[in-house]
This record gives structure tokens, sequence and C-alpha cells, in this order.
């Protein structure tokens, strides 16, 4: 089992003392303060929802099979393939 890493959850807690800091505080310290908070909360949701694409599969069909009608393992068409006739 993996260790959970709390990246989401102090993400949030961040950005909730950032709009604490912009209700309290000067300006300065906002302007130093806004890139780290929010590049922060961007890889900590980015990396969480790559990994979860990563865990799921990002070619996953529900079932369904990648292979064409005429592709099937049993060797038969659903229709017949007429591209040839034409």
């Amino acid at each position: 089992m993996v260790s959970k890493t709390f990246k989401r959850e102090i993400a949030v807690a961040l950005l909730v003392w950032l709009v604490y800091i912009v209700e309290v505080k000067d300006v300065s310290i906002i302007e130093v303060l806004v890139w780290p908070i929010f590049t922060f909360a961007a890889a900590a949701f980015g990396i969480d929802a790559y990994g979860k694409l990563q865990q799921r599969g990002i070619g996953n069909t529900n079932g369904r099979g990648t292979e064409r009608s005429s592709q099937r393992p049993s060797g038969e068409d659903k229709l017949p393939d007429d591209w040839d006739n034409k």
C-alpha cells in the first residue's frame, strides 16, 4: 500500500491561508507569496490527476476491443468489405 502524501490537502490549506493573508496583510507580502502557493497547488492537483489517469490507463476502452469489426478474433465480419467494388 502506498503511503498518503497529503499534497492536495496542503495545497488547499495554503490557498485558504493566502485568502486570509490577502484580507489582513500588506500587498508586498502577497506579491511574494502568490506564485509559490499557486505553483504548488497547480502541481499538487496536476500530479494527482495525472497519477489517477495512469492508474486507470489512458487507453482504457471500458472492455471494448481496440480492433475493428473486421479484425475480430472470430474472423467474421459483420458487414461485407465493399471498398474494392466501387
